[in-house]
């Protein structure tokens, strides 16, 4: 889910990364509103508190310096955990605490800005047959993640020129055997010649390091050359992407970059455009969308051969933008999940045998009335080609979100989300049985009433329907869920 978790009155970030149960697990949250409103308050710091339903213990806190011309810094810490889950009670409970510290200077010349983060996500793989009697530590998941970057990057924006440096090590582990180490480098910048044309430039560079039942030292580098031109409402981007691995894809290769749109003063836009890259996949950014795997999983890099786009998006009045859109791509090692040969509570990452061709035809629709409402609607058609798999295994064919944010009088912000996912399949290598999982319809409510300048408080109601969806298969979620608390600004 699409999950905002600050309502504070000064804009503060910091580099996370959630370890999601699925794409469409609710995620309690309260609500804020941002809109277009100008920050003045200078008082940030903040305090949330709250408990639901299925023993929901919920906890937010920032604490940052106020706003000066040379140096800030700030502390962020949150947890949420649930003692009990759909099913089995504790065997299926899950919980997330996350903590970061951060800085930033400001010089006239740079900015350098840091932060050290930790994270800690608690699963359990409750996915077994329930004439099973079966402890809650003997199925215990936990992922806990150290990380630290830094970033150097141009603070006098009025130059015709910029530049950026940044670099984090990434400590990521599981109960068992599983460490990743990961350093990421991402140096950068444009040039400006004149009004019409820009050269951009990046390069993204990671050494890793994974330690599972054996040891994997990964490399990926992706240089990143563009010229961008514009005349007469005409933008014209152009280079390549010359990217490769020490993996599956064996070497580096060039990868063509076209893209060129058409903009109208009447708010018309039409483009299109032709890409090859390969995107780099980690133990990490598997866990992020499953976290029930397999010891030791297939671990490759994606290539996308090709992806060719092309779309439309226009301002309907003043506040309402649509925009619908093709895409084309194919795609080499791309991730597709089915429970494991050898224990169906766990998942294996399989790969297609040859290229796997991907369609996807979209529309969005975009609105907001500042201080009244503000939504947005997006809609996904899938269609995969497989070459050796038999199917696109949890993969979903559709996909739709909704979600509106509404002010009906001060102080009271009232949001609904909706959530679809349909054509699921599942396989059970154990039993090699096909499953189509039932459509995924998710609706969640909240809203958040300020009492005054300081005190606040929220109610949060997940999963309406209280449906018991399986975004995996024989991983039901949680039903109809509630959360309510108090917030506190100072």
């Amino acid at each position: 889910l699409p999950v905002s978790t600050t309502d504070t009155k000064q804009q503060y970030s910091f580099q996370t990364f959630p370890y999601k149960l699925s794409p469409l697990t609710p995620a309690f949250r309260t609500v804020n509103y941002q809109g277009n409103q100008r920050l003045t308050d200078l008082t940030s710091n903040f305090l949330k508190v709250g408990y639901g339903n299925y023993g929901t213990p919920y906890l937010e806190g920032y604490v940052g310096s106020k706003r000066h011309e040379s140096y800030l810094f700030n502390l962020y810490v949150r947890h949420l955990s649930s003692k009990k889950g759909p099913v089995f009670d504790e065997n299926s409970g899950e919980g997330r605490t996350e903590a970061a510290i951060g800085a930033k200077y400001f010089s006239n010349v740079n900015k350098v800005s840091g932060s050290m983060n930790y994270t800690s996500q608690k699963v359990h793989f409750y996915g077994y047959d329930p004439v099973l009697d079966i402890d809650a530590g003997d199925i215990e998941q936990k992922f806990t993640r150290f990380s630290t970057n830094v970033l150097i990057e141009n603070a006098n924006k009025e130059q015709n020129f910029d530049y950026h440096f940044k670099t984090d090590w990434v400590f990521f582990k599981d109960s068992f055997e599983a460490r990743e180490n990961k350093f990421n480098f991402d140096v950068g910048g444009f040039y400006i010649v004149d009004e019409d044309l820009r050269f951009n430039i990046d390069l993204l560079a990671t050494l890793s390091k994974r330690q599972d039942t054996q040891e994997d030292n990964r490399s990926y580098l992706n240089f990143k050359p563009r010229v961008i031109y514009r005349t007469n409402g005409f933008t014209f981007n152009a280079g390549f992407n010359f990217a490769g691995d020490n993996g599956a894809n064996k070497g580096m290769g060039i990868y063509p970059v076209v893209k060129a749109d058409y903009a109208l003063s009447s708010g018309f836009r039409i483009y299109a455009g032709y890409e090859g890259d390969i995107e780099f996949n980690s133990v990490e950014s598997s866990v992020n969308e499953n976290p029930f795997l397999e010891a030791d999983f297939d671990l490759r890099n994606t290539e996308k051969a090709s992806d060719i786009s092309a779309g439309l998006d226009f301002q309907l009045f003043e506040g309402f933008n649509i925009s619908s859109g093709v895409s084309y791509a194919s795609l080499n090692n791309i991730q597709f999940f089915t429970n494991s040969i050898s224990d169906s509570t766990r998942f294996e990452i399989l790969y297609d045998g040859g290229k796997t061709d991907r369609l996807d035809v979209f529309g969005a629709v975009n609105f907001e009335k500042t201080g009244k409402v503000r939504g947005s609607l997006r809609f996904d058609f899938f269609n995969y080609s497989m070459a050796t798999l038999a199917e696109a295994w949890h993969k979903p064919n559709f996909k739709a979100a909704f979600n509106s944010t509404v002010f009906p009088m001060p102080k009271l912000a009232i949001t609904t989300d909706l959530y679809y996912l349909g054509g699921l399949k599942a396989l059970n290598g154990e039993t090699t049985e096909v499953f189509d999982l039932d459509d995924i319809i998710d609706l969640n409510l909240g809203g958040r009433y300020e009492v005054n300048d300081r005190i606040g408080v929220f109610l949060q109601l997940n999963n309406l329907f209280g449906k018991e969806y399986e975004r995996y298969l024989n991983y039901p979620s949680r039903g109809i869920q509630f959360l309510g608390g108090l917030s506190v600004t100072f």
